[in-house]
């Protein structure tokens, strides 16, 4: 897909007309121009190679995935997971659906409630009207452009020096934090810190507006947007900070007290489903009673490695060509923002006026070390907090560069009312002595050619320092910018214009075309969640928030994995064909004989094979026995069974023995009507997985649910005449949306009221 004149509308308008509304603040419109050359020069890379920004699937492309044809392979989420939500609320919402649920990913789990969706997020717009890879584009501009615009900001309140709130702006945009993670959902959180702590300085500082405004960001970021989890690392720093700057003051206390409750309140409506969706989840239950970190494999050295990467981003390789070599994707330890920062801050230090936002920024950044490092002790501690010891700690690692890029800025600007060449001299000395100190320690192969370009910039500025102040510091942001560029100018990642499609895949669409049945790939087959893209419905789920019934179901199928599903190594024709499984992609190597029982080849090819399976049942039926498990399904145990007339029930087994016909009189994503006329008691089944938020009704009266099949819904049916519905909606979704509005009309009360001095 090209990026036509829709998107460069869309991505060039909006960062147009704020040209136009600041172009009588200097250091704001010089801030601007800065990034634009910026995003200009990394996107227009990628635009020369013949790719547009977006990560691919690696190996994937024999069936239908882009291929990483630039930059990093690591964001593989994006297609895989974001890509295909987003999608799938535009089908829904076309069709006149409430996109609560996707029948096209896991059998049909929940997408508003898991928090992938982002549909209340304003800045999703472009992805709702463009679509999921041209609307990647518009917001990827979006971000660096805000991310740049509100730190700028941020710094003009504190009356820095026009060259200290440009620096700031153009470090803090381009830091390789943002650019490794600009096309995901993360990212809206790292481009807003810089609007949230220019908020939270006005709210300090008694400004009504300001603080209806921390509020109404941390509340959408942590409810609506799609990474609440990022959002609440800046909320907690958020307090932290505003503990520091209100010390001594207790009025202070208060004015950030207030938005903060407000923020949780406005959250409600995106924050409450997700929370509720997540106490369901398989992630949820394997974690229960387990301490997540620190993590045993963060030694010393590995620690050191890590906080290399300050100095020295990609001294341990480079992810862009396979040669990274720590033992985890580079993007989480990609805090570097270049070492001009950490210059100026040793130059200038920081003004006394300043101090008091310096000390509440080192608090965060000493906090964000903790967990982001795991010190020992410290990490034991933290892990014991309810909602702290579930969260990924990784996450917190954008406040360390917000922090210096803050404070670096800070230097020049005190730096800049007192310049002192020799000190600045020094100071980079001093720097340039730190990185190559991290190049040779602790020991490392060969350093990446990626790291030659900016390893030695400290030694540049001190040779620049008796000519800085000539040109008041105008030489300073350019530095920085262009450091921060060069550091990150193969990390965007890049896919081809054109997806291509494998053979199996097209034979797979063919097959299934126009029917309800469901698909399965075996091992590396088929990525999950990839089938939805081309109108397929896949048993399998790329879901951080599966609900419990879904996984155990892809355990006894041999995907094990505690949130995300791994790959499927037993497709069992009987308990597959049960969820209504038709068609099988496999590799090469086809079906593992264990398994062979009930699959019928149809198609076999170079890439791969294309199984029919000769047991495949309607996704809702009747069942005129209940049994207990014969014993464990990942074993096989289940498939002498005949799962046409039988259900393997959890628990007390309801007393069965009619016999039965049904007719679908309604069939959407998150409502299920059947009419069943039996002359027996039955069991009607759905073999969607039971999740929270689903509700069963017999003849309109709400009826307990029977987990049937592993995580399937039955619901008892008395002989004759009946009705049974089974019905969705996101749990709490009433409630959060009510939360919101009190929330929201909290902030405009709050934004209305009177300044205190």
């Amino acid at each position: 897909m090209t990026v036509d004149t829709a998107t460069l509308v869309w991505a060039l308008l909006p960062v147009g007309a704020m040209h136009l509304l600041l172009r009588r603040r200097r250091e704001l419109l010089l801030t601007l121009l800065v990034v634009d050359v910026g995003v200009a020069v990394l996107l227009g890379r990628l635009v020369v190679a013949g790719a547009q920004l977006g990560a691919g699937v690696p190996g994937a492309e024999g069936w239908g995935m882009p291929a990483t044809a630039l930059g990093s392979p690591e964001q593989t989420d994006l297609p895989l997971q974001f890509h295909i939500w987003w999608e799938e609320v535009r089908r829904l919402v076309k069709a006149g659906v409430p996109p609560w649920v996707s029948e096209r990913i896991g059998g049909g789990i929940g997408l508003f409630a898991h928090g992938q969706s982002g549909l209340p997020f304003p800045l999703h717009l472009p992805v709702w009207v463009l679509g999921a890879e041209l609307g990647t584009v518009v917001m990827a501009v979006w971000k660096l452009v805000l991310a740049g615009l509100g730190v700028a900001l941020f710094m003009g309140r504190l009356g820095a020096h026009p060259a200290a709130v440009v620096t700031a702006a153009a470090t803090w945009a381009f830091h390789l934090y943002l650019l490794s993670w600009l096309v995901v959902p993360l990212a809206w959180v790292v481009a807003a810190a810089g609007w949230v702590a220019w908020a939270l300085l006005g709210t300090l500082r008694g400004q009504p507006g300001a603080a209806a405004l921390t509020a109404l960001l941390l509340g959408v970021l942590c409810g609506w947007s799609v990474h609440p989890e990022s959002a609440v690392f800046l909320m907690g720093a958020v307090a932290l900070w505003g503990a520091v700057g209100a010390w001594g003051r207790a009025r202070r206390y208060g004015r950030v007290l207030v938005p903060l409750v407000l923020a949780v309140a406005v959250a409600g409506v995106g924050a409450l489903p997700a929370w509720i969706a997540i106490t369901d989840s398989a992630k949820r239950e394997a974690m229960t009673g387990v301490a997540r970190f620190p993590l045993p494999g963060v030694t010393v050295a590995l620690r050191l490695r890590v906080a290399g990467q300050l100095f020295v981003p990609w001294r341990d390789g480079h992810p862009a060509d396979g040669s990274w070599s720590l033992p985890f994707p580079a993007a989480p330890c990609a805090v570097a923002t270049g070492t001009a920062p950490l210059v100026l801050l040793l130059a200038g230090g920081v003004r006394r006026r300043h101090r008091r936002v310096a000390l509440g920024l080192a608090a965060m950044m000493v906090l964000a070390a903790l967990l982001y490092f795991q010190i020992p002790g410290a990490a034991h501690l933290l892990t014991r907090l309810p909602v702290l010891g579930m969260m990924t700690w990784v996450r917190v690692a954008f406040l360390i560069p917000f922090g210096v890029c803050i404070l670096g800025a800070l230097g020049l600007d005190a730096w800049l009312r007192r310049p002192r060449p020799a000190r600045l001299a020094l100071a980079a000395g001093a720097v340039q002595l730190a990185v190559l100190a991290a190049v040779v320690v602790p020991p490392s192969r060969s350093l990446h050619r990626a790291a030659v370009p900016t390893a030695f910039i400290p030694g540049v500025m001190a040779a620049l320092a008796p000519l800085l102040p000539v040109a008041g510091g105008a030489a300073v942001p350019l530095l920085a910018a262009a450091e921060a560029v060069a550091q990150g100018w193969e990390v965007l990642p890049g896919v081809p214009r054109s997806a291509p499609t494998g053979e199996p895949l097209q034979i797979l669409v063919r097959l299934a075309e126009g029917q309800k049945s469901r698909v399965l790939g075996l091992g590396t087959a088929l990525p999950a969640n990839a089938a939805a893209r081309w109108g397929l419905s896949d048993l399998r789920a790329h879901d951080p928030v599966r609900p419990r019934s879904l996984a155990r179901l892809h355990a006894a199928l041999g995907a094990a994995g505690a949130d995300l599903a791994g790959e499927v190594t037993r497709p069992w024709a009987g308990l597959s064909g049960a969820w209504g499984v038709q068609w099988l992609a496999t590799p090469p190597a086809g079906v593992p004989p264990a398994q062979a029982a009930g699959w019928v080849e149809v198609w076999r090819g170079e890439e791969g094979r294309v199984y029919a399976n000769a047991r495949v049942l309607p996704v809702v039926r009747l069942a005129s026995r209940a049994v207990p498990s014969p014993g464990d399904a990942g074993t096989g145990g289940w498939e002498a069974l005949d799962f046409a007339t039988t259900a393997v029930v959890e628990g007390v087994l309801p007393p069965l023995g009619g016999k039965g016909e049904l007719s679908v009189l309604d069939q959407r994503p998150h409502r299920w009507r059947i009419g069943v006329r039996a002359d027996g008691q039955v069991l009607a089944l759905l073999q969607v997985p039971h999740a929270v938020g689903w509700r069963a009704f017999l003849d309109r009266r709400e009826v307990s649910v029977v987990t049937a099949n592993l995580g399937a819904m039955g619901v008892v049916v008395p002989a004759g005449e009946h009705q049974v519905e089974w019905r969705y909606a996101p749990p709490g979704l009433a409630a959060g949306a009510a939360l919101t509005c009190v929330g929201l009309w909290g902030c405009l009360g709050l934004a209305l009221g009177r300044r205190r001095p």
